[in-house]
């Protein structure tokens, strides 16, 4: 039985002959057919792009864990290497932060 995709094209489209091997429940066949193909199609490509994104997002994850690794064990061998100056460094920062800290407090207090 021949279908409507194996008629030769006229002006773009498929010729529908209206004889008795073609009736309309193929026609409907071979549309339903088709329009399912093409969500199938674009199911797939969503799926694979989401896939794809899901592997990006991974390796970036891995990228910025080993940055952070190499960051603290490169601050710990400057820490290993100049104890005392970091030693004064955050003595310094805890100073700051609790001077600050005091006077937030002190001005709560007053108002």
């Amino acid at each position: 039985m021949k279908s409507v995709l194996d008629e030769p094209l006229t002006n773009g489209s498929p010729a529908i002959s209206t004889g008795s091997n073609c009736g309309l429940d193929e026609v409907e066949a071979v549309i339903t057919r088709k329009i399912e193909e093409g969500i199938n199609e674009a199911k797939a490509a969503f799926y694979q792009k989401l896939e794809d994104g899901r592997v990006q997002a991974e390796r970036l994850l891995k990228q910025g864990q080993y940055a952070v690794e190499d960051g603290v064990s490169e601050l710990a061998h400057k820490i290993k290497k100049n104890p005392i100056s970091f030693l004064g460094i955050a003595f310094a920062v805890g100073a700051a932060c609790g001077l600050l800290l005091s006077r937030s407090s002190h001005r709560q207090n007053t108002d």
